[in-house]
């Protein structure tokens, strides 16, 4: 007798789609197509006082929103935390992923866990176990939600590490994230440059996304006078938490700094990557970086600090370089090394990007499930 086939498990993912902008929205969006999940995103996604930039939606990317979306959890609104759960415990799914990423949806997440069926199963997809600018009181939220999860998953064996101290029984599975294919079609580097007016022989290095205090832009302006070699800096992306001023302070009298500081639409994402040669991410603190991930995918290498998951994925000398963090003089000194040596890493970088794949990621998360 033939065994009739398993019917495939119904799955729910909550957590930031399309068109909300920068790379969880673009993991979930992701995640959800390769594993035909139904989405339940939110109708608000942070207070406005807790949320510096100008916008969290990107425009450009409201076609790619995915079908059938609810876009129902409003973070000041209760009632939408309740009545989502509601409909959750309804249509009891054989499984939820829930994306983690930020203390702010504690609690709106503890309810949905809460009223969900004893059957579904719950996945945690954890991109930062911690908070970025950390505080007891947003451990403390963290730590509610982490401990409801069947399975945490998470991308760095430092993640790991601290998700153990905060849960010491959970289920952690620890998996490489895959590389973000953003921006679209990939112009030539001469187009890109063009594009930038910048000149097509120049030596370019490429800061890119929100810019955060942990993310060490001060470390790289501190670096600049200290080179020896002819290199621009680009910087691209949104001044958070500090102003644009004290950056531009910083750099003042330095030579060959360029600031761009606005949020960089996806659909622009291509052009600064192409026109670059290397990438940096001189970061504080990090779980994994979409910086680093993206410039895989546009086969640039990246030059980064030994700090939380970037040591897993950047080799040294293969997909970029890397150095201590906190030191304006080694990030120079790899800085020099990377445009007087001649090594070509943009082959390591391209093979970086074919390794860490969706389809490997989400067969994995339905192995969970």
């Amino acid at each position: 007798m033939i065994a009739a086939p398993m019917s495939k498990p119904r799955i729910f993912i909550v957590g930031p789609v399309y068109p909300y902008r920068a790379g969880i929205a673009y993991c979930t969006t992701r995640l959800a197509e390769e594993l035909g999940a139904e989405v339940v995103s939110f109708s608000r996604q942070f207070p406005r006082a807790l949320y510096p930039g100008a916008s969290d939606v990107d425009e450009s990317l409201r076609a790619k929103t995915p079908a059938g979306a609810r876009f129902v959890l409003d973070i000041i609104n209760p009632f939408t935390w309740l009545r989502t759960a509601l409909m959750l415990r309804r249509e009891r799914p054989d499984a939820v992923i829930i994306v983690w990423w930020v203390w702010v949806w504690a609690l709106p997440y503890r309810l949905l866990l809460a009223l969900l069926p004893k059957s579904t199963r719950v996945v945690l997809q954890c991109h930062n176990i911690g908070d970025k600018e950390p505080a007891a009181w947003k451990r403390a939220l963290t730590n509610l939600v982490l401990r409801r999860g069947d399975v945490l998953v998470v991308h760095a064996k430092t993640e790991a590490d601290d998700a153990r101290r905060r849960v010491p029984n959970a289920n952690i599975v620890t998996t490489f994230l895959p590389v973000h294919e953003l921006g679209g079609a990939i112009p030539s580097r001469d187009d890109a440059r063009a594009t930038l007016g910048i000149a097509h022989d120049a030596n370019v290095a490429l800061f890119f996304g929100h810019v955060r205090p942990f993310k060490g832009l001060d470390i790289a302006l501190r670096a600049w006078p200290l080179l020896t070699s002819n290199v621009t800096l680009l910087v691209a992306g949104e001044a958070w938490w500090k102003s644009e001023e004290e950056y531009r302070e910083l750099a003042r009298g330095v030579a060959n700094v360029r600031f761009d500081f606005r949020f960089i639409p996806d659909d622009e994402i291509a052009t600064f990557f192409a026109a670059s040669d290397v990438v940096l991410a001189p970061y504080r603190i990090e779980a994994q970086s979409g910086v680093a991930l993206t410039a895989f995918h546009f086969a640039r290498p990246v030059i980064a600090t030994r700090v939380g998951g970037l040591p897993e994925i950047i080799k040294e000398g293969s997909n970029g370089m890397l150095i201590d963090p906190e030191s304006p003089e080694a990030l120079a000194r790899a800085i020099d090394a990377f445009f007087a040596g001649g090594d070509d890493m943009t082959a390591g970088a391209a093979a970086s990007a074919r390794r860490w794949s969706w389809p490997e990621y989400a067969a994995g998360i339905m192995r969970l499930l």
